[in-house]
């Protein structure tokens, strides 16, 4: 069964290790792709990603590089694959650090989510909860969390589940 679900927390919430129990779970004899956003920019990150990296080696993913540009390989995908994407909180930061036109981006997205969905593909989306702090007085910031909320809005409304972590502690606001 095709399922499109949203994963959103704090940093450090416990939102991969979710997402990636979730896949484990429902993934069957399917290939397990793990979409990748993270790029390291410092030594913190690179570990980051290393440790991320040495997670899915024992699970046996497939994992394909996103920092911004989607590759040929995401029209490739079939009912035989169960994607994970972590995180898009990355992915649209990776966008507006690059200056490349982000509601372009956003929109190719959504049309992306709805090619796999019609193809009947399932996919986990993660990304961090970013407006909990309120929104901020920079304005570089404050355009970040406006694009995010709105991302996660429609993400909300078009994902069949809807999770968020914190403390490692699930909250399931829609199935």
């Amino acid at each position: 069964m095709t399922r499109i679900v949203f994963v959103s927390g704090g940093v450090r919430s416990g939102k991969s290790a979710f997402a990636e129990e979730y896949i484990h779970k429902i993934k069957g004899t399917r290939q397990a792709v793990y979409i990748a956003s993270g790029v390291a920019f410092d030594e913190e990150m690179n570990q980051r990603i290393l440790r991320h990296q040495q997670d899915r080696l024992s699970n046996d993913w497939q994992t394909i590089e996103v920092p911004t540009v989607f590759p040929p390989a995401f029209q490739h995908f079939t009912d035989e694959h169960v994607l994970l994407w972590d995180c898009l909180t990355t992915w649209v930061t990776n966008i507006l650090v690059e200056e490349l036109p982000v509601e372009k981006y956003m929109e190719h997205l959504k049309e992306q989510l709805h090619f796999w969905r019609k193809r009947g593909i399932t996919v986990v989306l993660v990304s961090n909860e970013v407006l909990d702090a309120g929104i901020s007085s920079f304005t570089w910031t404050a355009e970040y969390q406006r694009l995010l909320g709105q991302l996660h809005i429609w993400l909300v409304e078009f994902c069949d589940e809807a999770y968020e972590l914190d403390y490692r502690l699930v909250k399931r606001w829609k199935s």
